[in-house]
């Protein structure tokens, strides 16, 4: 009984944990508190790439006192592929159950044995210590001297992925169509309870990961259950090395066992070997799933050591073991036998030729999709004429006044603009787990998960870019440096995010307005909030024109100017990323003249 209380309990938590979490996420109206923070720092591998020491300590003590509760009570993956394999399980019972409402006519009435459920397919495997230390030793060193690319295998960044990709999306296009169906409604609780959000791809990269890392973690959980969290993932494969000296542990009563190998079927981390009536306790993640399906009671959690077998029934243990053996081997042979026939009996070339080009159309689908995306974020690059006849349409002015040379040079950045809070490259790149929390929680959406423009290493870690459609920094804004669970982007006062430069600024004089048209402008001066872009005479004293000047030691990089430019296709002022952020110079305070009181006249 108690058993059930604590699997009922576990799952509870777990399913409260998992919730969460994805809330935190997928938030679009800033509901869920900042405060729900503190689920991001408790992740093994935020807590000890941060430095939190404390919150470390604390997860290590848990898994020597438990064993591996953090895989089945705080890890998101971890609870997401038990979510997966349940609703596997679930399936397979309604499609079975149909199939056998539902007899053929005129067939003989033969007595009908329903197909297994997911769980049962789960059976013991050999301990594949080989690459589950391969896999730690590769997430060592890419955590020190950074290799391609830890995040990919690293378990919070694959949930990351998961969530900003595939459940922000779903959140937001139900959010869209309740937007739709309230919009005209009387009521106006519900009018204004939902507004329209852009569906929008933030990277295509990052897109075509997330939604391969959820099929295959579906496909993987839902057929072999724990698989990836005991052979892949480098924080599973050290809290099992740690789970083995736990205090409590899940234990076999030799005594009371008879083999049947309930147990080791619903095992979904399939560490349970019914044959030898023994726990494999470096991949046993504390489920309790095993105990509900024991009916001799075999089963303990907690301290002790397992019951030894008397000598004779060693001795009776061993014959036994000696005659199924040999009856094992015909027994194989014959059913591998059955499985074959039964393959090429029930061998249906359309349904595979079905599912291949419905493949095929699902990634060409997605490739239309990425194309289309990439193609809408690409600025235009018409040639000279194309260029100066779209701005003469525009602006209505006539081709000779415009010089040839106005709005025709590129630029191109030489390095990336890092979050603000990232002290450098390195540490950046060493860090970051590309589980892209700051991309869903930035308010402007300037943040984007990169693709290879800084290498291997940098793939899937976010990146700052500018325009008409993200925005730009919030002078104030600290909030990518308050919900990194990894610390990649350092947490930043208000007072020293107004002096962090992540760049600085440049101008390009062909490009500008103010230079091709003789005409005012000054939007990058207006929207600089460190003064870094003043504006100078110009041209004609009579006209009165003003031109950029920028002073990078001012910059900090906000991308303010380069956001707000009019000038097409290419901007005359842009943000070029820095290495190392450093500080910026703090502006010049102005001077505030005293007036002394002047009374009135009246």
């Amino acid at each position: 009984m108690k058993y059930k209380f604590l699997r009922a309990l576990r799952v509870l938590v777990a399913l409260l944990m998992l919730a969460a979490i994805v809330a935190y996420f997928i938030d679009l109206r800033e509901k869920v508190p900042q405060s729900f923070a503190w689920l991001e720092k408790i992740q093994f591998v935020g807590a000890v790439t941060s430095g939190a020491l404390a919150i470390t300590l604390a997860l290590l003590a848990a898994t020597l006192l438990f064993g591996r509760v953090y895989c089945s009570v705080i890890c998101p993956l971890g609870i997401l592929q038990d979510l997966f394999s349940w609703l596997a399980g679930k399936c397979v019972q309604i499609c079975g159950s149909k199939k056998d409402a539902k007899p053929k006519e005129g067939a003989p009435k033969v007595k009908k044995v329903r197909k297994p459920f997911a769980w049962k397919n789960f059976s013991f495997r050999k301990n594949r210590k080989g690459i589950r230390i391969g896999f730690f030793v590769y997430a060592i060193l890419a955590g020190f001297i950074g290799l391609f690319y830890f995040g990919l295998i690293e378990p919070y960044g694959i949930f990351g992925r998961i969530a900003v990709n595939v459940f922000r999306p779903i959140n937001v296009i139900v959010n869209n169509e309740l937007f739709s169906m309230f919009q005209n409604s009387a009521n106006d609780d519900l009018k204004y309870a939902f507004f329209y959000v852009d569906l929008s791809v933030e990277s295509i990269w990052a897109f075509i990961v997330g939604i391969v890392s959820f099929v295959g973690l579906a496909y993987i959980a839902g057929r072999y259950g724990r698989l990836y969290c005991n052979t892949v993932c480098p924080v599973g494969s050290f809290l099992g090395f740690l789970s083995q000296f736990s205090f409590f542990k899940t234990r076999i009563d030799a005594s009371k066992c008879i083999s049947c190998g309930l147990c080791e079927k619903r095992c979904k981390s399939s560490c349970i070997d019914a044959k030898n009536k023994t726990v494999d306790n470096t991949r046993c993640v504390v489920c309790f799933d095993c105990f509900g399906a024991c009916k001799k009671g075999a089963l303990s959690y907690g301290v002790g050591k397992k019951v030894k077998l008397a000598p004779n029934e060693i001795v009776e243990k061993k014959e036994n073991a000696e005659q199924q053996t040999a009856s094992t081997l015909d027994e194989a042979t014959l059913r591998e036998k059955e499985r074959v026939l039964r393959e090429i009996k029930g061998f249906d070339r359309g349904k595979r030729e079905f599912i291949a080009l419905s493949a095929l159309a699902g990634v060409a689908a997605v490739a239309k999709f990425a194309v289309g995306a990439v193609q809408e974020e690409a600025p235009t690059t018409s040639g000279e004429g194309e260029a100066l006849d779209l701005v003469d349409a525009a602006e209505g002015a006539a081709p000779e006044e415009i010089p040839a040379d106005y709005g025709l040079t590129p630029y191109k950045q030489e390095h990336t603009i890092m979050p603000p809070g990232a002290p450098n490259r390195e540490h950046y790149m060493h860090h970051c787990v590309g589980c892209q929390l700051c991309v869903a929680k930035c308010p402007a959406h300037i943040l984007k998960p990169g693709g290879f423009e800084n290498g291997l290493l940098g793939f899937m870690q976010p990146i700052v870019e500018y325009s008409e459609k993200r925005g730009f920094c919030n002078f104030d804004c600290t909030i990518c440096g308050d919900v990194c669970p990894t610390g990649a982007i350092l947490p930043l006062t208000v007072e020293k995010k107004h002096v962090t430069q992540m760049g600085h600024v440049v101008f390009i004089k062909e490009n500008c307005i103010v230079y091709a048209k003789n005409e005012h402008c000054g939007a990058c001066s207006e929207h600089c909030p460190t003064q870094a872009v003043q504006m100078v005479p110009y041209g004609d004293p009579e006209k009165g024109l003003t031109i950029p000047e920028t002073h990078e030691e001012l910059c900090v990089g906000c991308g303010g100017c380069e956001h707000i430019c009019p000038a097409r296709p290419y901007r005359a002022i842009y943000i070029e990323g820095h290495r190392e952020q450093t500080e910026a110079t703090p502006p010049p305070k102005e001077e505030v003249k005293e007036v002394e009181n002047v009374d009135f006249g009246f």
